[in-house]
């Protein structure tokens, strides 16, 4: 959903479930000195554009608001159509650890992808998600899982028995 503001420009939103956005990050600025906060968005596993995978990469969005037709536990973000956002995560090390450059900081990988891309690819990222999780397996197949779990926990004739513990004969 592209929304034109009062100057004209074209606006997309997107919305993302409220643990993928951390608000009101304070920092200290570091030439003023002055406190300041700001906004991260983690987009999730699963937001494929242009075949790539950019879950876990992260923005700083200006504004985030609770979603209007969602509900409270999901956020909003407006972004301008014509500007591209830049994606970023951190360059990691085959264990997982961040790997730092010369500077001692983080490497960091950055993306440009314009926001209606972002959008298209969260809305068949969630429609995705409904499609695996829509049909309850049926209650048959439960029980058949359970006496599979609980046969394989039963002790067999041939295995000996666990010793008692002190004091529990």
């Amino acid at each position: 959903m592209a929304d034109t503001n009062h100057e004209g420009r074209q606006r997309v939103y997107l919305t993302v479930h409220e643990n993928f956005v951390r608000e009101d990050i304070h920092y200290q600025d570091w030439k003023s000195g002055e406190e300041r906060s700001f906004n991260l968005v983690t987009l999730p596993m699963g937001t494929v554009v242009d075949g790539e995978d950019l879950g876990g990469w992260q923005f700083s969005a200006l504004f985030v608001d609770e979603s209007r037709f969602k509900g409270e536990h999901w956020r909003d973000i407006p972004l301008l159509a014509d500007r591209e956002v830049w994606l970023r995560r951190s360059v990691l090390d085959a264990d997982g650890n961040p790997i730092p450059d010369e500077n001692g900081r983080n490497q960091v990988e950055t993306r440009k992808v314009p926001p209606q891309a972002i959008k298209e690819a969260l809305i068949e990222s969630r429609r995705r998600w409904a499609e695996l999780h829509q049909a309850p397996r049926p209650l048959a197949e439960h029980a058949q899982d359970a006496r599979a779990c609980s046969e394989a926990m039963r002790p067999c004739a041939g295995d000996p028995q666990p010793e008692a513990v002190r004091g529990e004969q």
